[in-house]
């Protein structure tokens, strides 16, 4: 049975490596990839990375195919504008995006508006204050400076993670200066947690979203809504893609 989307509403999928690992099924994800993927995944030279280059490419397979109908090796794919990955299949409009960090993946999945998502993971940086000055606006830095030092660590990670969900959503990378977008709460064109105007190099509207899925994890989505539908309730449902575990190992 396919998973049906409506207008406004978003899907977020989430499951990490150490699930497979932990029950012997990364062959099971395996029979998920095509000869194509295989062949890129074994030019990896480190073995860490083709786990997690197996994992999230049969991830996204799964779950695109829970919306499409299709067997997740029909799946094709296609670098659409800045590179962002598109379904080729005819007929499909679905947007989605991918983003890992360490163990943890996530997948972010709506029917016809441009997405991103990212997942970061906290931890300690010796050069944060640097980072802040270089990659924040003006107004953010402001707000970093007036908080202790243990609020300042989980501020920079809030900040860093609903940046990156926006330049993913836009598809623009590393093209966009991050010290132009910002998301202080002080500032009148701010999207913390709400709508809000991109700034300068990002132009149209857009919507982000920032929940503490653990002590230590971060996860963004921003949706981009040029028509800018602000009285639009945007609904979320949340998934957990699991390996399919045999009774008896599960018991």
């Amino acid at each position: 049975m396919e998973l049906q989307l409506t207008n406004n509403q978003i899907d977020v999928w989430q499951t990490s490596l150490s699930l497979f690992e932990q029950n012997n099924a990364l062959s099971e994800l395996e029979t998920l990839l095509t000869a194509s993927d295989k062949q890129q995944i074994s030019m990896l030279k480190r073995a860490p990375e083709r786990k997690v280059k197996t994992v999230s490419r049969a991830f996204l397979r799964a779950v695109l195919a829970k919306y499409t109908g299709l067997q997740p090796t029909e799946i094709e794919f296609r670098q659409g504008l800045h590179g962002k990955p598109e379904i080729a299949n005819a007929g499909y409009q679905l947007e989605f995006n991918l983003s890992h960090s360490d163990n943890v993946l996530a997948c972010v999945i709506c029917k016809d508006k441009p997405v991103g998502i990212d997942i970061e993971r906290i931890r300690f940086k010796r050069n944060l204050k640097a980072l802040v000055k270089s990659l924040f606006s003006e107004s953010e830095y402001d707000e970093f400076e007036a908080l202790s030092e243990l609020k300042q660590e989980q501020y920079f990670y809030d900040r860093w993670t609903l940046k990156e969900s926006l330049i993913k959503a836009t598809g623009k990378g590393l093209t966009t200066k991050l010290s132009n977008v910002s998301f202080s709460q002080n500032d009148p064109v701010s999207s913390f947690c709400i709508d809000g105007l991109k700034l300068t190099k990002v132009s149209g509207h857009f919507f982000s979203w920032l929940w503490p899925i653990s002590k230590q994890h971060r996860l963004a989505v921003t949706l981009l809504d040029d028509k800018n539908v602000k009285n639009t309730a945007i609904k979320f449902r949340s998934f957990h893609y699991l390996p399919n575990v045999p009774e008896a190992q599960a018991a």
